[in-house]
């Protein structure tokens, strides 16, 4: 406690002794987004010679480069133009000519053997190897006599000699055998020319081989006499068009365009290196100055961070999918990406949740600049870019700002409407400035925010459920549920211990008022007053609000014992609160609203039979208050039942109660350890004083009813009665109904006025 406002401290992250955990913290996240944000995208499509494209490629920048694959295959079209070199080999001729002579001789042959029938040299004609005669051909050559047969003969050598001397192409063939044709005897039967014509046929080969020296210089000047092939894209312009199985003119168009990832990138390394370092600075760097109270604790640490990565892994992992955005539908507006920061809002404070929307904005423009493909879209991926910006950062703000202190679940639909409002009016200005802006594209934004909001509600509703009490978070919904005076626990206060409830009510009215007044939690306030004497229902009988006048159960019990049952109340209350589910936060009032006092009115009957006893058998266990909260709930338990207790309530002494209450547990050091200030306390004393002296105003005694009224009453049926004055108390009793004041208060004065007070007062109790 100190004479300046105190601010909230933060034990897990001080500004000194933390630095080091601050620091850990900050380069552990950091390690986590760059684990996120490493640049691997699984799913990619591989982009490799043979493979099709699942969509159209477009070039991100403006580019120019010569084709070495292009050019290439210009050269080798340029080279198969060039006709191959032909030279005659005169060689052929003798070679062909050599053969027939073999195959003439082993004709010869096969005509002298007199062992053979005429059919099987017939047959043998035709086996040999190189001709390809007809039956009718080989039995014209062996029925020919001697003379014809070397006529023959010589015919076929002549036809042959001549053709093979002159030039025959590979394409001249069937013309030279034609001609061999017309070099035969027209003397020659018919049967003798087929004959021969199937003889020497075979034999007639092109006699002009490639001269593959002379033809490859020509070819290699002609590749060299080609220019390269220059190729110009433009930005945006289409390099590879959907459908399309990919060449190696392809690949390397894709290569030169930098769009097809052949590895790690270490420049794409070190960017998303220093972005998730700059991340992790920024948090740990507000956490250490700003040091809010929100993010106390490893537990709130680690949500701190899992509303960051989470978020962050989305728009790395999700953004590829859906831009770049060639066919205007805005699909990565629909990305839920204000649910990060709308579930800071509601679990942690608005504070973190702006820093988390800025982040994540940051992030988002990173990852749509370096994941692959997402800058395909040239100018309009310039502009997709921006939109997303501008639709994040003012869709998370607006979300963080209406969903900041919900106390119902309305509110996240709220904040989910708001951001999606937000979005759309953020991110129309550039629709208008878009050259390619259709009315169409309106209908689509409109969607695609609308898809973004309800989603960022949704699972910002999910989040504040599934996520609050794992992290020791109670929410405003989750308080105002709790002070539902219909919750299990406050209609046993009632019913068991009613004299408790009403003092509870009246405890939680102070505390609320004066936690508004001083900035502090209004709500957690009063609930946590409310609960703060539920431990009064293990022994309600003990206590002196739920006796009656003339009960004390204490009568029998030494002040020890006494003691131990009163204390009972605060160690059982914590008990029950732990078995009936209550969060942590409330059980803190149940422990500290006596924080380490005495039960001052036990140990001094004990210190008149023993003036040594030891007082710490009379102190309560503790802590002292840990928050404002709990501080104001101990003073206005405090100053509610000593005002109780007292006979004089007037206005001066109810002023003069608070001040020696709240002098007291100041000498007592109760607040030492609360980040209350004196000038909190100041405003609180004045609040609780005004607030009592309303509570316990004084009543107008009435006089008693004239004998009309009496008459009026008899003549409507009423029996008559005397004038004690019971008449003149219900009619004060009315005339403080007319009062403005909550239902609550008017019930806790109604019976705190029917009940006498006892020598033991509730601030001892």
């Amino acid at each position: 406690m100190s004479q300046q406002a105190a601010r909230p401290h933060l034990p897990h992250l001080p500004s000194a002794e933390g630095r080091p955990a601050a620091l850990f913290f900050g380069g552990l996240l950091a390690a986590l987004l760059f684990a996120v944000l490493f640049p691997w995208f699984p799913g990619g499509q591989i982009l490799d010679v043979g493979a099709t494209v699942e969509r159209d490629i477009l070039a991100p920048r403006g580019a120019n480069y010569e084709s070495e694959i292009l050019t290439a295959q210009l050269q080798e079209e340029r080279a198969s133009e060039v006709a191959e070199v032909l030279v005659l080999d005169t060689d052929v001729r003798d070679q062909q000519l050599a053969q027939l002579d073999a195959i003439l001789a082993e004709i010869d042959d096969l005509r002298g053997d007199t062992g053979l029938s005429a059919s099987a040299r017939e047959t043998a004609v035709r086996a040999i190897p190189g001709t390809e005669l007809s039956q009718r051909a080989a039995a014209t050559i062996v029925a020919s006599d001697f003379a014809q047969w070397r006529t023959l003969s010589d015919e076929a050598r002549n036809a042959l000699g001549s053709t093979l001397a002159g030039a025959i192409g590979e394409d001249e063939v069937a013309s030279a055998r034609s001609r061999a044709a017309g070099l035969l005897s027209p003397a020659l039967e018919a049967a003798q020319i087929i004959a021969l014509r199937e003889l020497i046929d075979p034999l007639i080969v092109p006699t002009l081989t490639i001269d593959s020296e002379r033809t490859e210089r020509l070819r290699d000047e002609a590749r060299q006499n080609t220019p390269p092939v220059l190729v110009d894209f433009s930005r945006g312009e289409i390099v590879v068009e959907e459908g399309t199985v990919l060449s190696e003119a392809d690949v390397e168009a894709l290569d030169e365009l930098e769009l097809r990832s052949t590895g790690i990138d270490p420049q794409q390394i070190a960017a998303t290196a220093v972005i998730a370092l700059l991340s992790g600075a920024a948090l740990v760097g507000y956490l250490t100055v700003a040091r809010p109270a929100s993010v106390r604790g490893p537990r709130r640490v680690v949500l701190l961070g899992l509303l960051l990565i989470v978020p962050a892994a989305t728009a790395k992992f999700a953004l590829p999918l859906v831009a770049p955005d060639l066919d205007r539908h805005f699909l990565a507006h629909a990305l839920p990406l204000a649910a990060g920061p709308i579930a800071a809002a509601v679990l942690l404070d608005v504070g973190v949740a702006i820093l988390l929307s800025a982040i994540l904005a940051g992030i988002v423009v990173f990852t749509s600049a370096y994941a692959p493909g997402l800058d395909a879209g040239g100018a309009a991926s310039q502009l997709e870019t921006t939109r997303l910006a501008l639709g994040t950062i003012a869709g998370s703000l607006a979300g963080v700002f209406v969903a900041a202190n919900a106390d119902r679940l309305q509110r996240f639909l709220a904040a989910g409407i708001a951001a999606a409002v937000a979005s759309g009016l953020a991110v129309l200005p550039i629709w208008l400035i878009d050259s390619d802006a259709g009315l169409v594209d309106l209908v689509w934004l409109v969607g695609a925010v609308s898809a973004s909001g309800l989603l960022s509600a949704l699972i910002g509703v999910g989040a504040f459920v599934l996520l609050s009490r794992p992290f020791g978070i109670i929410t405003r919904v989750e308080l105002m549920e709790l002070a539902q005076l219909s919750q299990p626990l406050l209609r046993r206060l009632q019913d068991e211990a009613p004299g408790t409830f009403q003092h509870s009510i009246l405890v939680g009215n102070l505390a609320e008022r004066a936690a508004d007044r001083i900035g502090a939690d209004p709500l957690l306030a009063r609930v946590g007053a409310y609960y703060h004497d539920i431990g009064k229902l293990t022994a309600p009988g003990f206590f002196i609000e739920n006796t009656g006048p003339d009960e004390n159960p204490h009568e029998g019990l030494d002040p020890l014992q006494s003691t131990r049952v009163i204390m009972q109340h605060v160690t059982g209350g914590v008990e029950l609160a732990r078995k009936s589910g209550l969060p942590e936060v409330l059980i803190q009032f149940i422990e500290q609203h006596h924080g380490k006092r005495l039960v001052s009115f036990f140990y001094r009957r004990a210190s008149e039979v023993d003036p040594e006893i030891d007082p710490d058998l009379f102190r309560y266990p503790g802590p002292r208050p840990q928050s404002r909260e709990a501080a104001l709930v101990m003073l206005a338990d405090s100053c509610e039942a000593a005002t109780r207790a007292s006979g004089d309530r007037s206005a001066e002494r109810i002023r003069t109660i608070v001040s020696d209450t709240f002098r007291e547990r100041i000498e007592e050091g109760e607040f030492d350890e609360s980040p209350i200030s004196l000038r909190d306390l100041g405003v609180v004393r004045e609040t609780y004083v005004s607030t009592l002296t309303a509570v316990f105003h004084p009543r107008v005694e009435y006089p008693d009813p004239t004998p009309r009224e009496l008459e009026a009453r008899g003549r409507s049926g009423a029996t008559p009665r005397s004038t004690n004055g019971a008449s003149g108390a219900a009619d004060a009793e009315d005339s403080a109904d007319i009062r403005i004041e909550p239902p609550e208060r008017r019930r806790a004065v109604t019976v705190d006025e029917e009940r006498p007070s006892r020598e033991l007062s509730e601030d001892d109790s």
